[in-house]
């Protein structure tokens, strides 16, 4: 859809913020409409502005990376590039444009305007309500967290808890695991090279399309190689590596007591030392724990509950959400 299309942006204090080639721009508290243009994808250029971290492009990138800049509500219409400077000329009519801001290629004053009341925009352009981050996170692309670590090392459990804690603050998110997926995809597995290769990229494509459609998702998975987890890293925008450190020794304990597997195969670490299971990663293969990740947490001195908590605190500050 091609279009042009109005941000309503409320500004909680006064600021001060460098601006590109305009430099220092001075914005007071209160509302403030911004004219843009989109003409290959509307959409897609709607959901960007909505993101707090990305690479600062236009002017507006440099007002909305301010904490006190915030999106309150989106209008826009089909309509060629034209009609852009059309738009910000109403806008003029009705408040006080910011110099230069956004019309550099134009004769416009500007197409920020600071202004009293956006309903007239109401008559002419749909509206797009932001109410909450909630709301935000929607109509943004989702973000993925890998859950990773040794089996044993708390990363289901962890990944229950972390949904829990998501679920409280109605973050809505889908768990994908690679033992339930296992189940689908190789009932009878064999844990080889090349069938892990299979399970991990189809693992990340499916993690990749659900967050292209605005689904946030939780990856509970060992990826005992780290080209796995690169490749996550690579394919998704938005990308949270969460390491369970966690002790061969006493996951080996751990997976010997728990009655409840998640999908995972029972006694793997008895099965190894049989000679029956040459596979298991930490012991028969390798287990790659990630050099640079977002949050790495000690397993045996925190609780899941506790672990995950130091997570979602971690993510929330890293996907830049209140």
């Amino acid at each position: 859809m091609k279009g042009i299309y109005v941000l309503v942006v409320s500004v909680s204090k006064n600021v001060s913020a460098s601006v590109g080639a305009l430099g220092t721009v001075r914005f007071e508290k209160g509302l403030y409409c911004y004219a843009g243009s989109a003409q290959n994808n509307l959409e897609k250029r709607i959901k960007r502005h909505l993101e707090k971290n990305k690479r600062k492009f236009w002017h507006i990138d440099y007002l909305l990376a301010n904490d006190a800049a915030e999106v309150v509500r989106v209008f826009y219409q089909e309509a060629g590039k034209s009609e852009e400077c059309a738009i910000s000329k109403k806008l003029a009519e009705r408040g006080v444009p910011v110099k230069g801001f956004g019309s550099s290629d134009c004769e416009c004053n500007g197409h920020l305007v600071k202004i009293e009341n956006y309903a007239f925009l109401r008559e002419s352009m749909c509206e797009i309500a932001v109410r909450s981050a909630q709301e935000r996170v929607q109509m943004q692309s989702g973000w993925c967290v890998w859950i990773t670590g040794l089996p044993g090392s708390g990363k289901s459990v962890v990944s229950q808890a972390l949904l829990a804690l998501l679920n409280e603050r109605n973050i809505p998110a889908q768990l994908l695991s690679s033992d339930a997926l296992r189940k689908i995809l190789t009932p009878k597995p064999s844990y080889s090279r090349e069938e892990r290769d299979m399970v991990y990229a189809t693992l990340v494509y499916i993690a990749e399309l659900l967050t292209q459609n605005g689904v946030n998702v939780v990856i509970d998975a060992t990826g005992n190689l780290r080209c796995y987890r690169k490749s996550a890293r690579t394919q998704i925008q938005k990308f949270f590596e969460a390491y369970l450190r966690c002790p061969l020794e006493v996951c080996m304990q751990r997976e010997a007591k728990r009655d409840k597997t998640y999908c995972a195969p029972k006694q793997i670490y008895a099965r190894a030392r049989k000679g029956k299971a040459p596979t298991v990663p930490g012991v028969g293969q390798p287990y790659e724990p990630p050099l640079k990740p977002e949050i790495a947490i000690d397993t045996t001195k925190h609780t899941p509950e506790e672990s995950a908590r130091r997570i979602l605190e971690t993510m929330l500050k890293h996907f830049g959400r209140p």
